[in-house]
């Protein structure tokens, strides 16, 4: 077995059982990886088959670099903004480019791989991909903001580069966005000028065109009379300013003068304390009957800012007629914003981010995007381990269709940039998407989950065992609480969902505290369903086990649940496998504790064999 030309360590073994002349069943599948020998016998060392071992991911770099290709699951979004347009027509406020209004996390990281003098390119994926527009992280606005190219467009797909597919932007990292105050209020204020609806100016419901604030004036002896409005708030963008100017939307609604010369009704802007400018002047004139009342159109004005302002003040003027003489003027002011465009060099920007969707699926019988979470963890033992089928998962790999119809709308969202181990992401994925892999006894590949409606795959009665043990699930193993966070953000640590959710009826029965029995749980690929926040309202028990996250898991730990122990001695049972579902019925002890065993499912969790026995543990489900 070992030496010269024998080379079977580290090989496949099978191990079988047979009863008298029957048809050998194989139970087991093993790799040998020890050969000992006292001189009459030999002792075999074996490991279950772990494909996944000393594997590790991403596998792939770009050549000249070599950063690592992420690798990526799930369903993506771009974020949508337009470019920076410096016309005044263009911001009539009905594109989606100010900072409230950009509110998509749902993108993945991109890796800096190298610059020319032109460009800058971003590893991204193994194909070409569309949706892969470059978008930067502004951690001050906590905002995605996509990235414009030099003419002002956008490469949206993919391009290769150093042997890879990247994200290619003009070096610089132009974006640009609009960007308002959340608050204005009057400053200066003659006692004459009334104004109304301050907040319309500034608010975020989108009514941009018919939302206003109202200024209006009557004047018998001022020369100058005036209203000062100060915008504040205003969150500052990363990065160096390349253009910017400030926006005032407003129009006149009526305008008369009694007297004669020099009369006229301004807009002014005050940036940082600077001397106010004139955005537009609107002459006056005598009134008399024959003549209606001279107005302005709404209008949109702009002034060019060279830096980003700390404060920002629009003035309201009414200049003229004098003493003795009188004006009226109404003012509408409908919108106050910045436009501007923000650039940095490659050197400050180490990671962008793209809304493409992750990787497809390779295994043989199925295509398109995985969007969940099972089906990554499929992806990740064909991809990385080799594991595939003759014809689709659904026919070839046992559980598989129960768990897939189980895990509809279970979708993922998960990357890495940087070497883990397969092992650690695989078992991730198993945790958070609520199902176990393994290899049965014949070597075939098995997804387990606990199902909505068990069916049972067993009937046992006190005649097929002996040795039959009864106990409950330890109090230290209960969990009733959870504080869940998920759908982790891409760019930074943390979680944009959180939820806490209990089961209410448990923890009053075992008399848990208030503080007590809380677990906090991170989920990192997760996304959805949503995790309802079961609490006294809304029972968990009242839930099907595949509806959330925790509800599958209260399943198994949120109650004190019954275990049982054997040893089956009707070799009819000798096929059972880990994950079979089993009842009992004529069992002795007559009783599960103080509860019947008719309408209680079990769950096969252990199996020891050895010749001419199978001993096993189940677990109430």
């Amino acid at each position: 077995m070992f030496g010269g030309s024998n080379h079977y360590i580290n090989q496949e073994v099978t191990v079988h059982s047979r009863v008298n002349a029957e048809t050998p069943v194989q139970i087991g599948s093993f790799r040998l990886i020890d050969i000992s020998t006292d001189g009459d016998k030999i002792s075999l060392t074996m490991t279950a088959h772990r494909p996944w071992d000393f594997i590790s991911i991403p596998q792939t770099k770009t050549t000249d670099s070599k950063v690592p290709v992420p690798v990526s699951y799930g369903a993506f979004t771009a974020s949508s903004n337009s470019y920076y347009d410096d016309t005044v027509s263009s911001h009539d406020l009905t594109d989606t480019l100010f900072d409230h209004e950009l509110t998509n996390t749902d993108v993945r990281p991109c890796p800096l791989n190298n610059a020319t003098d032109n460009n800058i390119f971003f590893v991204s994926d193994l194909t070409a991909k569309a949706d892969s527009r470059a978008e930067h992280w502004d951690s001050g606005l906590q905002k995605f903001l996509p990235i414009n190219d030099e003419d002002d467009s956008a490469i949206t797909t993919s391009v290769s580069n150093d042997g890879q597919y990247c994200t290619k932007s003009e070096i610089e990292l132009k974006r640009s966005i609009k960007l308002r105050s959340s608050t204005v209020t009057v400053s200066a204020n003659d006692d004459s000028i009334t104004n109304s609806d301050l907040a319309d100016i500034v608010d975020s419901d989108g009514d941009w065109l018919t939302s206003y604030a109202t200024l209006g004036s009557y004047t018998a002896s001022e020369s100058v009379d005036y209203i000062d409005l100060e915008f504040t708030d205003i969150q500052v963008p990363q990065g160096e300013i390349a253009q910017a100017k400030l926006y005032v939307t407003s129009e006149l609604t009526e305008n008369g003068v009694i007297g004669s010369g020099g009369q006229h009704l301004r807009m002014k802007t005050s940036v940082d304390g600077s001397s106010f400018s004139t955005l537009w002047t609107q002459v006056g004139y005598h009134v008399n009957p024959s003549l209606a009342w001279l107005t302005r159109a709404k209008t949109t004005d702009s002034t060019a800012i060279s830096s980003f302002p700390s404060s920002l003040k629009i003035r309201a003027e009414w200049s003229g007629p004098g003493a003795g003489n009188s004006m009226r003027g109404t003012f509408r002011i409908y919108n106050v914003m910045i436009v501007a465009e923000y650039k940095s060099r490659d050197d400050q920007t180490k990671t962008v981010y793209i809304g493409a969707d992750g990787l497809t699926h390779g295994i043989t019988g199925l295509s398109g995007a995985i969007t969940e979470i099972h089906e990554a963890h499929l992806d990740m033992l064909n991809r990385f381990t080799g594991l595939d089928v003759a014809t689709n998962p659904a026919t070839n790999i046992d559980g598989w269709s129960d768990l897939n119809t189980a895990r509809s709308g279970w979708n993922i969202r998960w990357w890495t940039v940087e070497e883990i181990e397969l092992k650690k992401s695989l078992e991730k994925l198993q945790y958070e998407g609520c199902f176990i892999f393994r290899y049965k006894a014949d070597g075939s590949p098995q997804y387990i989950h606990i199902p909505d409606s068990p069916s049972v795959d067993h009937s046992l009665t006190k005649n097929d065992i002996k040795g039959f043990s009864v106990k409950h699930t330890p109090f230290s193993e209960l969990l009733t609480k959870m504080e869940l966070s998920y759908e982790k953000h891409p760019a930074d640590n943390r979680y944009i969902t959180t939820k806490t959710a209990y089961a209410d009826t448990a923890r009053t029965n075992w008399a848990i505290q208030a503080k007590e029995n809380i677990k906090q749980v991170k989920l990192d690929a997760y996304v959805s369903p949503a995790i309802t926040e079961y609490d006294n309202s809304t029972d968990v028990a009242s839930s099907s086990p595949n509806d959330d996250f925790f509800a599958y898991y209260y399943n198994i730990f949120g109650d004190i649940k019954i275990q049982v122990s054997g040893t089956i001695v009707n070799p009819n049972f000798y096929g059972m496998e880990v994950g079979d579902i089993v009842d009992f019925s004529s069992m002795h002890p007559t009783k599960a504790f103080g509860e019947s065993w008719s309408g209680k499912n079990f769950m096969i969790t252990g199996l020891t064999r050895s010749v001419g026995t199978l001993k096993f543990e189940a677990r109430e489900i």
